[in-house]
């Protein structure tokens, strides 16, 4: 006799038809599909490396569901423990799936919320796992391919020095500080340009450095010369304000692997969506959109949708901010079930960082809303 089948119901949810396999160890697997997800299961499979049938059932034909559990008697038999994932799969699905197993003794049910609890449904009890190992390979578990990221751990002490500088020199007239940068960056050709009040940038490759002098409108000037191993990273499109912001969710506990830039792909390969940080925590991502401050609401839309896309059901995203939000900012994150936090609150009771990590906490277990 065979010791462990494994059969998951395949639906709308990707992930945990993948934990449930990770949890279970089976020696076979029957993945229970519908014609919209076939392909998700035989993803999932590839990832998996289980020996593993696929049968397609209908989404809502209760006569045909009912066939199939009959038929599965025989391939019972042979099998000394059998485990039903009914976390995923279609009402009808998991209504029948669970009605036929729950009084077989050998078969269990579980169920795996967004915290990762591996509900045992007819034992009534649960236990915690942390499924997530790297994030790239859960996000290819969900068809999502990272085209180009950079790891946290690309960065060095001279990037930090570099963020304190450009914070620096910003701070000397914001207006001439965005007019210079941003034209660098709307132009990867271009390597110096200068504005009409005097201020001028300049990029050397070879040194990977920028030199940078704002003037005022009343003639006082303040000049940098600015190099690390990720300068135009960091001086252009605000990277310098997500490096801050990764290296402030690098201290949190719960933070395990991080990465920043990331850029999806279509699947013509062509760049699709971009995330400023991914946090992993073993348990599930938290996405990070960085803005200093937000001028148009539908970026907040956008990243939700991204999230969505990309994360799953039980990600969570947060929007980051320099600058406080206003009104219809929060409004807007409150919509989409985002967080929001800005760094330069004035009624923070600790510093920024732990509040941050407070609120983190507070709201990391909730479960999100379907």
């Amino acid at each position: 006799m065979k010791s462990n089948l494994h059969i998951t119901l395949v639906g709308g949810q990707k992930e945990p038809v993948y934990q449930g396999i990770v949890y279970d160890n089976p020696d076979y697997v029957i993945f229970i599909t519908s014609d919209q997800t076939k392909g998700d299961a035989e993803l999932i499979a590839s990832a998996t490396s289980v020996p593993f049938e696929l049968k397609t059932l209908p989404a809502v034909n209760i006569i045909e569901v009912e066939k199939y559990l009959d038929s599965l008697k025989t391939i019972i038999d042979n099998y000394k423990n059998i485990t039903i994932n009914i976390t995923s799969g279609t009402k009808i699905w998991n209504i029948w799936f669970f009605d036929y197993f729950k009084n077989i003794e050998k078969a269990k049910i579980i169920y795996i919320d967004q915290n990762n609890n591996v509900w045992d449904l007819k034992a009534k009890q649960y236990s915690d796992h942390e499924f997530i190992t790297d994030i790239l390979q859960y996000l290819y578990r969900f068809g999502s391919k990272v085209k180009n990221f950079k790891k946290i751990e690309d960065f060095d002490a001279r990037d930090i020095e570099a963020v304190k500088e450009i914070e620096e020199i910003r701070k000397f007239d914001f207006g001439e500080f965005n007019a210079l940068t941003q034209s660098i960056s709307k132009n990867s050709n271009l390597i110096e340009y200068s504005t009409k009040q005097g201020s001028f940038i300049k990029y050397d490759s070879k040194e990977k450095s920028f030199y940078l002098k704002l003037v005022k409108k009343n003639g006082t000037f303040k000049e940098s010369q600015l190099n690390s191993p990720n300068i135009r990273y960091l001086l252009l499109n605000y990277g310098w304000f997500e490096f801050k912001v990764a290296q402030i969710l690098s201290k949190w506990k719960l933070a395990k692997e991080i990465i920043l830039n990331c850029e999806f792909q279509t699947k013509e390969g062509a760049p699709k969506n971009e995330v400023d940080i991914i946090v992993n925590t073993g348990k599930k991502l938290l996405f990070v959109e960085c803005k200093t401050q937000v001028f148009s609401t539908t970026d907040i839309d956008k990243f939700a949708s991204v999230i969505r896309n990309f994360g799953g059901l039980g990600s969570k995203g947060i929007f980051i901010t320099e600058a406080k939000l206003n009104k219809n900012a929060l409004e807007k994150c409150n919509d989409n079930k985002l967080l929001s936090f800005s760094l330069n609150e004035s009624n923070y009771i600790q510093n920024p960082e732990k509040m941050l990590y407070i609120k983190l906490e507070h709201e990391w277990l909730k479960i999100n809303p379907k």
